[in-house]
């Protein structure tokens, strides 16, 4: 199951302080959609419990700058995979390149 933070999912929406262990257990793939973290607040991240975060967690921010936010340095420690935004972007450019320049 995917945690969007501050997304609704399934008619729930979870606040930060919603968040449980039990509620990160089930949710093994954690994105961050916010700007909390980016440039020059890099020193801020979602308040969630990251000590339950494990090795079976994906933590996936869209943030790409800094290439490794305080969320994504949060969930390496825990031994969780991590993802910034950079591929996203990446890929939303080529879609965008392809619809601009179809022949």
């Amino acid at each position: 199951m995917i945690l969007c933070l501050e997304l609704e999912k399934e008619g729930v929406t979870f606040l930060y302080s919603d968040l449980t262990e039990k509620i990160i257990s089930d949710y093994t793939i954690i994105i961050n959609c916010t700007p909390i973290g980016t440039f020059p607040n890099i020193d801020k991240c979602p308040n969630i419990p990251y000590n339950t975060i494990s090795e079976k967690h994906i933590l996936y921010d869209l943030i790409y700058n800094p290439e490794r936010t305080k969320f994504l340095n949060q969930g390496f420690n825990k031994g969780a995979t991590i993802i910034n935004g950079l591929e996203m972007l990446r890929l939303q450019a080529e879609k965008s390149w392809e619809i601009w320049h179809k022949s």
